[in-house]
């Protein structure tokens, strides 16, 4: 009896020799019903692969030595990539090695000469060190995608798997040669560990361009009648005004939304003037920082 996609388990790896001594016929592995995971190993196509599902099986099974790195390793640890690197956005798996390997690029497994370069171990994975993997990629960032990914791996909350702290970054940057290396160098001042976000990295960095004054990231506001903490996203607490992100989360998280609402409440007692943020505001942030001009210009002339 010939074995069929349907007979198969779901999130498990078949290697090509296998499934065909075990009877599936080649239009089978051909069909939409199979998909190609790496090169002579296969899935159901509606098994849904985690990252580190699949780079735990790549370094046991196909690469055996290897050590994971680029986007690979960055995503695995947590920072915060352009879709187009990522897993879900069709990235291949990166890797350096093992020694003596000739470097392959290819749609599923791209294969990178070995150097050395620091490691470290995550979740039993050997990856590159997290700024390796931000060098080896920096060329592919923009350096706001950039300054995002370092926030990220800097962050001292809801940030990377594994936290770099400012000062280390800058000790280890200023170790680094080769290309990648003036990149990191340059996104490096605006590298802040209390950004939480992506976007509130992004909104930062787009009011410094416009010269309004770098804002308090995540100022912590406590609503003295519950003990309730909140914490206010960017902020400028001389003039009491209170910048927040809204993101699709928030209107469709019933819970985070309510959070935000008694947030607001909270803040508007105590004297804040919130200004609030959507993506939309981000893209076409005119009307975003005629709001915040004239807020920041009555609460001057009110102190």
């Amino acid at each position: 009896m010939s074995l069929r996609p349907s007979d198969l388990r779901t999130k498990t790896l078949y290697s090509r020799a296998h499934l065909l001594r075990g009877g599936m016929h080649r239009r089978d592995l051909a069909s939409h019903a199979m998909r190609r995971v790496f090169p002579g190993w296969w899935a159901r196509a509606d098994t849904e692969l985690t990252l580190a599902v699949l780079a735990a099986f790549f370094q046991k099974h196909v690469r055996p030595g290897a050590v994971l790195s680029h986007q690979t390793a960055a995503e695995l640890i947590g920072i915060p990539l352009p879709r187009k690197l990522t897993a879900d956005g069709g990235s291949a798996i990166h890797c350096r090695g093992p020694f003596a390997s000739s470097p392959t690029a290819g749609s599923l497994v791209v294969v990178h000469r070995s150097l050395p370069q620091p490691e470290i171990t995550f979740s039993s994975v050997v990856m590159s060190h997290p700024l390796s993997a931000l060098q080896d990629i920096a060329a592919q960032l923009s350096q706001v995608d950039l300054i995002v990914a370092m926030d990220a791996l800097a962050a001292d909350q809801c940030g990377a798997h594994r936290r770099v702290r400012r000062s280390e970054m800058e000790e280890l940057i200023g170790e680094l040669r080769g290309r990648g290396a003036p990149a990191l160098r340059k996104a490096l001042p605006h590298v802040r560990e209390r950004s939480w976000s992506p976007m509130e990295t992004k909104l930062r960095l787009q009011m410094l361009r416009r010269e309004f004054p770098e804002p308090e990231l995540n100022v912590r506001v406590l609503e003295e009648t519950t003990g309730t903490e909140f914490y206010i996203d960017l902020a400028y607490p001389a003039e009491k005004i209170a910048i927040e992100y809204d993101s699709e989360d928030h209107r469709k998280n019933r819970k985070t939304w309510q959070k935000d609402l008694n947030k607001t409440d909270v803040l508007h007692e105590a004297g804040w003037k919130v200004v609030r943020a959507t993506i939309a505001d981000y893209h076409q942030p005119g009307a975003f920082f005629a709001r915040l001009t004239d807020a920041l210009q009555r609460r001057r002339v009110v102190l």
